[in-house]
């Protein structure tokens, strides 16, 4: 829950409510009946789905709650919520006051049941990860575990406390604490089995893995990644030709966008409409566009309806609907031989139109398109502060830091995923990455300067195969920025830089044996608009020009060199990525795994007999006297294991002769008898004797 509230902005008041109901259930664990407390603890839920309703900014119907309640427990995330804060805050207080009211009764099993029962929930609609839900199942069982034990601990306390004298340490303290050194062993095989099954081939970097590992393509991890995206690790690329389009320009073919960030990726808000056949969906604010209409030709199975923006009409033989943000995705998918028609309304501002446009934006854009989470390191913002301190308006802010990343990251598709705040680790700890990490950056470093922005997901261009015809393949998926400017609406950036990109990935097609694709095919460029009436810049080495919605470039006049400053942020490592450290979850995990690992081993007399093992094995020289009896003492050991153990009254010389020894041990047996009787032995004599015992155990 606090997750979810950290994504969204302050916790203060989720804080408040959850602290409350603790508090109040630990005040009335001894005092209320557990009915009455089952009771109060209903109530605070139904309080908490009255107070969500009341408080929604719409007037929802019950068949809408139903329906999206559905949604919930069928795998859509809370965090597609628009107000998922007011969620959470509503529904915290009786889960809360249910688990602390039993744990302090010690009903463990209920307590366990409430906390396990909320924590289902989270992993119904997927807000709960792997390594958060195990967890839970940890703390469920040791809860029931100990807590069990611990009820059983008392009785007995509770049985003898009339006992004259006083027990002691008992039968019963022996078994319960065998009993916690159990649960103990149970705890770590409930965490390292998961964890050696994550390393089988198959398994790694799938939904049921503990590990980053490899993710798939880079056409997976984004246009399928449906309502919500999390920035993966490394990944490959596909050479599937996905669709063939044809139109007047060429355009980036937008899929989707995404606006809430939550640290480790992003979330589309808001529930997709229906669309009518024919319907015109408006030109946004822009007063002047002009009309790009793209035909389309699916060469393979896709889930998206690929388009360049602004799509406002849509005919086609798949039935569509509209998201919250615009965009068209097919209701069941489309196959190949399926075909459509896009008409998009392009933006047709001059770039002193971009650049004279304020800060002035709508409520509903800076709803969610300005939020970071509340944990978002400081020096995310501190850094974007230094980097556009001297641009004027939110467009030259946005110019800037594309340019600084373009010349101060590299691409590679073979980076390790941050474990924090994707962003501020992309901006302070790593030297390169792909174009997720470019664009959540730039977006994020937009959103701290309080500008509208938002992640978007699709293809670029493709490859040009005749007047008006570009065929794109799976490895022209790729993500960039969508900033929101004033009377215009929403404009496109791409903070990747071209040419490193276009290599990395010409060297990763020739490494996996597809070297022959044509390099056109990887073109996809940066930031200067081809068809535009207006002069074009040169590109910068590496840099291939590329077609954006004209008329804007992303690099700044020469008036303004902000962004031709080299700025270190702060806490960079220059460039080499940190180790990652462990979340809290992973760290407890680990500490229990320990814990557990160790309680079982010893269960199992594995120290005793790693202990005697290195005590036979490795005689450190003492004293001469130490030496001899202490090599004898293995020798012994040695022979109890071969033969049988010398029995109560037995002479030492009666046992050799009735295990025949050789001729070896009686000398060192003789050494121990000068020793006792005798009073000491020689360092010589010493070593003579460790030498025999090394040998008697070498010979084990």
């Amino acid at each position: 829950m606090y997750h979810l509230i950290d994504v969204v902005g302050s916790p203060t008041r989720f804080l408040l409510v959850a602290g409350v109901a603790l508090v109040l259930g630990a005040l009335l664990a001894r005092v209320l009946h557990p009915g009455l407390a089952t009771v109060i603890g209903v109530g605070l839920f139904g309080a908490g789905l009255v107070w969500y309703v009341t408080n929604l900014a719409t007037n929802p119907s019950f068949d809408v709650l139903l329906a999206d309640t559905v949604e919930l427990l069928t795998g859509r995330r809370l965090l597609q919520i628009a107000n998922v804060r007011l969620w959470v805050t509503s529904f915290a207080a009786a889960p809360v006051f249910l688990t602390t009211y039993f744990a302090l009764r010690r009903w463990y099993v209920m307590a366990v049941f409430v906390a396990g029962l909320t924590l289902s929930f989270f992993v119904l609609t997927t807000d709960a990860s792997v390594v958060t839900t195990l967890l839970g199942v940890v703390g469920g069982v040791a809860g029931i575990g100990f807590g069990t034990l611990d009820s059983v601990a008392n009785e007995g306390r509770a049985t003898t406390s009339g006992a004259d004298p006083p027990p002691t340490v008992t039968d019963a303290d022996d078994g319960i604490d065998a009993g916690r050194r159990s649960v103990l062993a149970q705890l770590a095989a409930v965490i390292v089995l998961p964890t050696v099954v994550s390393r089988i081939p198959g398994v790694e970097g799938t939904a049921l893995s503990l590990l980053s590992g490899a993710s798939g393509t880079v056409e997976g991890s984004l246009v399928d990644a449906g309502d919500s995206l999390t920035v993966q690790g490394s990944l490959s690329l596909s050479d599937v030709h996905r669709f063939t389009i044809e139109a007047e320009e060429p355009s980036y073919w937008r899929v989707g966008a995404y606006d809430r960030y939550t640290g480790d990726g992003w979330v589309r808000t808001g529930n997709a409409s229906e669309y009518d056949d024919g319907e015109y969906l408006g030109d946004g604010p822009a007063t002047e566009t002009r009309k790009l209409v793209q035909t389309v030709e699916v060469e393979s199975d896709i889930g998206t309806v690929p388009a360049a923006w602004k799509p406002v009409r849509y005919e086609g033989d798949s039935d569509v609907l509209v998201t919250r943000h615009d965009g068209l995705q097919p209701e069941s998918g489309l196959e190949s031989g399926d075909s459509y028609r896009v008409e998009s309304a392009r933006i047709e501002a001059t770039e002193e139109d971009l650049r004279a446009a304020g800060d002035d934006y709508p409520d509903d854009v800076t709803g969610t398109h300005v939020q970071l989470p509340e944990s978002t390191p400081d020096r995310v913002a501190a850094t974007t502060d230094t980097l556009t301190e001297n641009a004027e308006t939110p467009y030259q802010t946005a110019l800037i830091i594309e340019r600084w990343l373009k010349r101060n990251r590299g691409y590679s598709l073979d980076v390790s995923r941050p474990r924090r705040n994707v962003a501020d680790r992309f901006l302070h700890a790593m030297s390169e990455g792909y174009c997720t990490y470019f664009a959540t950056t730039m977006a994020v470093m937009l959103r701290t300067q309080d500008i509208p922005a938002r992640m978007t997901v699709g293809y670029t261009p493709g490859d040009a195969v005749g007047s008006g015809r570009w065929e794109v393949r799976g490895l022209h998926s790729h993500a960039w920025v969508e900033m929101y400017v004033e009377n215009w609406g929403w404009v496109q950036f791409d903070p990747t830089p071209a040419g490193p990109r276009q290599a990395a990935e010409q060297q990763r097609l020739d490494e996996d044996g597809d070297g022959g694709t044509n390099q056109e095919t990887l073109t996809e460029t940066g930031t200067t608009p081809t068809p535009t009436p207006t002069p074009t810049e040169t590109p910068e080495p590496g840099e291939t020009p590329t077609p954006t919605p004209p008329p804007i470039r992303t690099r700044p006049p020469d008036a303004t060199r902000t962004d031709e400053r080299t700025v270190t942020p702060a806490g960079t490592d220059d460039g080499n990525q940190l180790p990652g450290v462990p979340s809290r979850e992973e760290a407890a995990l680990g500490v229990v795994a320990l814990l557990g690992t160790a309680a079982g081993l010893r269960r199992l007399g594995v120290p005793e007999r790693v202990s005697r093992g290195l005590w036979l094995r490795y005689q450190s020289p003492e004293t001469p006297a130490e030496d001899v009896e202490t090599a004898f003492q293995r020798t012994m050991y040695v022979l109890a294991e071969r033969h049988r153990e010398r029995r109560p009254g037995e002479t030492v010389r009666a046992y050799l002769d009735a295990v025949d020894a050789d001729e070896d041990v009686r000398r060192l047996a003789g050494l121990r008898e000068r020793l006792r009787y005798g009073g000491s032995v020689s360092a010589e004599a010493a070593e003579e004797a460790i030498d025999i015992a090394d040998t008697v155990v070498a010979e084990r």
